[in-house]
């Protein structure tokens, strides 16, 4: 989702004036780079049947997805025993309180050999044009059963893999409205002072535009903030983790990185903390004429640019969680 929101800085859902910035990498540059064995044994490992049949079930299982319908719990539900179901072992609810609503968001740990975190996030919630409507049907396939389906496929991939860095796999409620499971979860974070590396945030990465096969990177632009252990702001980091995220896209993927601003989805709540974020978008919302309507379903997406998003997913935290780069 990406609307307007009350919040700190130019973290906000209308679009900043940054233009999209296409990618440097030539096929001159793509060339020099030497590929990794065993990230290309891992993409191998990437399933689009697996990705199209989480969508799908995800879709269809629940009339919508809207959290203050009866049904977000029971998706909370559902999602943490498909993360059970991929072996994972310590899931747990992250339950929260907004406006009466009981509300949950799922928590995936994969401990690393360090208790620094890469946090892998993306909203489970759907729904209508009218924000309130929490009964009509609003399968949100791209908004964003595509996030969710990135996140498990992911954690599947990831599982049986050793990692210097710990992995969350995130998945939050309440996103449509105001980012309140994000906004929970990253006060959390802060008041536990665990110790996040990254954020990573997939928000409707199913519907690429214009048929092409063009993923929006998007980093922290003029939302500087210089937490007290850092030396640069998370401005600084967050170009330079997309600018690594767009040599994985050139390398390892057939997907043309386009860098653009973070705005209008989770990592709002953790860059106004201070912490270093990114995130992945397929402009649906200027582009998909199906966003936030009962026609955003499976059938019009393209499970093939999901996969490549998934193999970027993957190939990134294999490139910056095996080395423990900081």
């Amino acid at each position: 989702m990406k609307e307007y929101k009350p919040y700190l800085h130019s973290c906000k859902g209308d679009r900043p004036e940054v233009p999209l910035v296409p990618s440097e990498i030539t096929q001159a540059k793509k060339a020099t780079y030497v590929r990794d064995k065993f990230i290309d044994s891992q993409m191998e490992l990437v399933s689009k049947t697996r990705i199209e049949a989480w969508i799908n079930r995800l879709t269809s299982s629940f009339p919508t997805r809207h959290s203050k319908s009866r049904f977000i719990n029971q998706v909370a539900e559902w999602l943490k025993i498909e993360f059970e179901n991929i072996g994972h072992t310590n899931i747990y609810f992250h339950d929260y309180t907004k406006s009466n609503y009981q509300l949950k968001n799922v928590i995936c740990n994969k401990q690393g050999k360090t208790d620094k975190v890469i946090i892998i996030c993306a909203h489970y919630d759907s729904r209508m044009k009218e924000r309130e409507d929490a009964e009509s049907s609003a399968p949100g396939a791209d908004d964003n059963a595509s996030g969710v389906a990135v996140v498990l496929e992911t954690a599947q991939i990831l599982l049986q893999v050793d990692l210097h860095y710990s992995i969350q796999f995130v998945l939050f409620s309440g996103e449509e409205q105001d980012y309140w499971g994000a906004e929970e979860y990253a006060q959390y974070v802060k008041d536990n002072t665990m110790d996040v590396h990254r954020v990573i945030n997939l928000d409707m990465v199913g519907y690429p535009p214009l048929g092409q096969q063009n993923i929006t990177i998007e980093r922290d632009i003029g939302n500087t903030v210089t937490p007290c252990n850092r030396v640069s702001s998370n401005d600084n980091d967050s170009e330079t983790f997309a600018h690594s995220m767009e040599e994985v896209a050139s390398v390892y993927t057939n997907l043309t990185a386009i860098k653009g601003p973070i705005y209008g989805s989770d990592y709002c709540p953790f860059e106004n903390r201070g912490y270093v974020v990114t995130g992945l978008y397929d402009e649906g919302q200027d582009n998909n004429p199906h966003y936030h309507s009962s026609d955003d379903l499976p059938s019009d997406l393209d499970m093939g640019y999901i996969t490549s998003v998934t193999k970027l997913i993957v190939a990134t935290i294999l490139k910056e969680a095996r080395t423990g780069t900081s």
